[in-house]
């Protein structure tokens, strides 16, 4: 009798310890914060992406620990499969998504102030998906183009003098042709020019049509 009585003794101890285990356990979620080793922007252009960002980690970090807590499921690592725990992990994969697109804009923004850009030159990438340089390009092409439409008429006779055969010089220069640099439109610019034409597939008169103009600016 008496080793009875100490038996049924030990399983309800057993049972109280159990169900304080459990209680415990419940409410002591295992390491559920979210981390990362990503470096982010956190002087982002926008600081509402910022402020989103840091809510949707709050977000997660919530939903992970009520899903413990109140349903006893680990959305991370699930050992069942039923509908309840689906559900639960589709959702965290849903509130975990959010987390990493916002992330990785905030870590693109990371990159190119690391190597040199400021939020304007982040913005003006984003609206028009061009580099600084490429805009700077666009830029200097852009200042070309008004150039050459004010003075093309008066850059094509020998002798002929202006800015724009000045600046077209320096890029047949750059290109390896040995010419003066001094914006008047000689015999040694014809000929360069004519040469250029050539190379390219247009017609070798050495003169600035609007067809060697694009190549040159290309």
């Amino acid at each position: 009798m008496k080793q009875l009585i100490i038996l049924i003794l030990i399983i309800i101890l057993g049972f109280i310890v159990y169900d304080f285990y459990k209680d415990w356990d419940r409410f002591h979620a295992p390491e559920y914060h979210y981390s990362t080793e990503t470096i982010i922007d956190q002087e982002y252009h926008n600081q509402d992406v910022v402020m989103m960002y840091h809510d949707a980690i709050t977000d997660l970090n919530s939903f992970i620990k009520l899903q413990w807590t109140a349903n006893d499921i680990d959305v991370r690592l699930p050992e069942d499969d039923d509908l309840k725990t689906t559900l639960a992990v589709e959702e965290y994969a849903h509130k975990l998504a959010r987390v990493t697109y916002l992330e990785q804009k905030l870590a693109q923004s990371a990159s190119y102030k690391s190597n040199g850009w400021n939020n304007q030159q982040i913005i003006d990438f984003e609206n028009n998906h061009s580099s600084p340089e490429e805009i700077k390009t666009i830029g200097q092409k852009n200042l070309m183009k008004k150039l050459y439409n004010n003075h093309w008429e008066n850059s094509q006779r020998i002798g002929a003098k202006n800015v724009l055969i000045f600046e077209i010089q320096k890029i047949l220069i750059g290109r390896g042709y040995d010419i003066s640099l001094d914006g008047v439109f000689a015999k040694a610019t014809m000929e360069a020019l004519a040469n250029f034409e050539s190379k390219n597939n247009l017609f070798p008169d050495g003169k600035i049509d609007v067809l060697t103009f694009e190549a040159l600016l290309k």
